[in-house]
């Protein structure tokens, strides 16, 4: 499959019609699994999700090998793994690449809600302070690392949002480490930022046409399929390459996308990252007594 352009100057997509065909295919097989998710209470997570696509397409093409496919055959046959996660993985990870790319291109034609520019400041101001307190006292947690690094990438008042309720997710998880924080630590701030998120959103919202609320929906459900057949492929890639750096092989998402955050950014539109077809890991595993 050839290397797909490059994001026009617009910011819409630019990719190969090959891809957006393989994308398109994959999401119409995928959609009845989709609508069977209900959207109550179901978010996006907050990674790259493009790149956690890609991440999964990746995976899915090193399991196929069939000495690999003998094995897993054998796992499943056991009982111990649902053998059509596996299977369908490919297909989720394109599904899910195509429904951010549907929402992403709907957002660029669509200028959404001016927001009161004391509101942004107030919220980016309140988002770099926060980035800073959990970024100083939780640079040891690779977890917590790799979620800061997508906190700090993407663009646009939607992210901006997006950025602040997780910043006070995490301060709620991690308040114990944080709280003695002298500087930059204001206890105010978790509140704070979910309540400039919710009042983006509401404005951002106000606006959203109707194919935007769609492919928002869509990328949600996509997602969470993702994670439930990435996180199965996860589970036996490390079993079988247990003594071959399992978990570089088979990072978890945030881990796997955290490469392709950038540094802090301006406040434009979103480029949609085109899928590039990864390389496959080798697919000789060491033998662990699986026929």
């Amino acid at each position: 499959m050839p290397k797909p352009k490059k994001p026009n100057k617009s910011g819409t997509p630019a990719i190969e019609p090959t891809q957006i065909h393989t994308a398109e295919a994959a999401f119409h097989r995928v959609k009845p699994d989709l609508d069977a998710i209900p959207l109550s209470e179901l978010d996006t997570p907050r990674l790259d999700l493009q790149a956690a696509a890609v991440q999964a397409i990746g995976v899915a093409e090193t399991l196929s090998a069939p000495q690999l496919r003998q094995r897993i055959a054998a796992i499943a046959a056991a009982g111990t793994l649902d053998a059509a996660r596996i299977d369908g993985l490919e297909s989720v990870a394109w599904a899910t690449w195509f429904a951010r790319y549907k929402f992403l291109l709907t957002s660029a034609t669509h200028s959404g809600a001016a927001l009161p520019a004391t509101l942004v400041e107030r919220a980016y101001e309140t988002r770099a302070r926060m980035l800073k307190t959990l970024e100083y006292h939780l640079d040891g947690d690779a977890e917590a690392t790799a979620q800061l690094a997508h906190l700090r990438a993407g663009s646009g008042h939607l992210d901006l949002a997006n950025d602040l309720s997780g910043a006070a997710d995490m301060y709620r998880k991690h308040r114990e480490a944080i709280k003695d924080d002298k500087r930059n630590f204001r206890s105010e701030d978790e509140q704070d930022a979910s309540a400039l998120a919710e009042q983006i959103l509401r404005l951002l919202g106000a606006t959203a046409t109707p194919e935007q609320t769609l492919w928002k929906g869509y990328q949600a459900r996509a997602a969470k399929l993702l994670f439930r057949h990435y996180d199965e492929a996860v589970r036996v890639g490390r079993f079988l390459f247990y003594y071959d750096d399992p978990e570089g092989r088979f990072p978890n998402l945030y881990t796997a996308t955290r490469s392709t955050s950038a540094s802090p950014r301006p406040d434009k539109k979103p480029d949609a990252a085109s899928p590039v077809k990864p390389e496959s890991a080798p697919v000789e595993p060491p033998v662990l007594g699986i026929a």
